[in-house]
């Protein structure tokens, strides 16, 4: 599957070369049917927001069970992390906190010491340098109490609301959802031009493809800031999720979408919960959130081969969403692109007076929700659409040439509790 991305990035650029042959109906046919597949899933979208806004679901409300809560921890601001630990305390619900620092080299470990002492919170200390995934599996395999029932995860730099885990864990009294995500919220969102953007992209994601996506109960990707697992499936996947391996070798970043790949392939169902929320910050700079995405493309092309390798047999609408959008439309569209290249270059006025134009109004279509339901987040739109264009879409094309890379983390094999 991974070498057929290759295949159709190959077969986009060739279409894009076919209009300066003398028949150009290949190129013309091939945007035609992508501009078709594009309003279907628009329409798609639409279709299951429209569902979820006329029969929203609800869940059986919490009634004490007992939530872990896990948070890993890898040189973040002592404040910040003090800030964090202090939200995870002062939230609703009977709990476990479990803080597992990974070989941090700021001096934060005996911060952590300092402001867990005499909490009943569990810290381990990881020496070096080992990984989300081995902070996440020493969690669940020895430090879980045995009574417990959901297991939270949050980044260390996340911040709750005080009924956020409440909220996040009753899908979970559900028997056949298996995890559950939350919102998230950024502090520094007006902090510049580019925070604001980021705020309007982390918007659409949540409350546009993750709401629709929970209407047919297959979320994706719970967010590392904010998701729920119940704690005997967690133990069941926890092993294969730490030793997972692609193209021989071992996985170091996208946790968080392998983790929930894994319970969506033991058929359980994964939900949105817009109502439980948490804040987190962002990047302020385009170089430390291009960083960021380039992981995350890196993990979006790597665990959606994954989905398609088991979702035909139990979420055959999220196969078929994967299939032919999520995963291949960005390789597919690539002609597309170095067709407003070349008539950048060549035809400026049309690009600017006809291709232009129809674009920003086909992309405002497509985002309509937006102006709709938030109007302070328009101005981000604008700058998303062409920071997407200009900059984020070819990192698809980056992370589908460098999906291997593991170089941003090591792994060691001792740790103290």
């Amino acid at each position: 599957m991974y070498g057929a991305l290759f295949a159709v990035l190959a077969a986009s650029g060739m279409l894009f070369l076919s209009q300066y042959a003398t028949d150009v109906r290949f190129w013309e046919r091939f945007t035609f049917g992508y501009l078709l597949l594009l309003v279907g899933y628009t329409w798609w979208l639409f279709g299951l927001l429209l569902a979820h806004d006329i029969r929203p679901r609800t869940y059986p409300a919490y009634d004490g069970e007992k939530i872990a809560v896990i948070i890993p921890c890898f040189n973040e601001s002592p404040e910040l992390v003090g800030e964090c630990i202090a939200t995870v305390f002062a939230a609703e619900g009977r709990k476990q906190v479990i803080v597992v620092d990974d070989g941090s080299t700021n001096g934060v470990q005996d911060h952590l010491l300092e402001i867990c002492a005499g909490t009943g919170a569990t810290v381990a200390l990881f020496p070096e340098n080992r990984g989300k995934r081995e902070a996440l599996h020493l969690a669940v395999t020895h430090l879980l109490d045995d009574d417990i029932d959901f297991v939270v995860t949050i980044d260390s730099d996340t911040l709750l609301e005080r009924d956020a885990l409440v909220r996040v864990v009753e899908p979970l009294k559900s028997p056949a959802i298996g995890a559950s995500t939350g919102n998230v919220l950024l502090l520094n969102e007006r902090q510049n031009v580019l925070t604001r953007m980021i705020g309007t992209y982390y918007w659409i994601g949540l409350n546009v493809y993750k709401q629709a996506q929970s209407v047919i109960r297959s979320v994706v990707c719970c967010s590392g800031c904010l998701a729920a697992y119940r704690a005997d499936l967690l133990r069941e996947v926890i092993d294969e999720f730490a030793s997972q391996r692609f193209l021989g070798e071992s996985c170091t970043h996208s946790e968080d979408r392998h983790l929930t790949n894994l319970v969506l392939k033991r058929n359980y169902d994964v939900v949105y919960v817009a109502d439980a929320v948490s804040w987190t910050e962002t990047p302020a700079t385009v170089r430390g959130f291009l960083r960021q995405q380039r992981r995350w493309k890196r993990g979006y092309i790597r665990e959606s081969i994954y989905t398609l390798s088991y979702a035909w047999r139990n979420k055959k609408m999220l196969f078929l969403q994967i299939l032919l959008w999520d995963l291949t439309a960005p390789f597919l569209s690539l002609g597309l692109r170095l067709g407003l290249i070349v008539t950048a270059v060549h035809a400026p006025m049309f690009l600017v007076t006809v291709i232009l134009p129809s674009w920003i109004v086909m992309m405002l279509v497509r985002y309509v929700f937006v102006p709709l339901r938030a109007r302070d987040k328009v101005f981000g739109l604008f700058l998303y659409m062409l920071f997407y264009e200009a900059c984020l879409y070819w990192l698809n094309i980056w992370a589908l040439f460098t999906v291997k890379n593991r170089s941003w983390v090591t792994r060691q094999v001792a740790a103290q509790v």
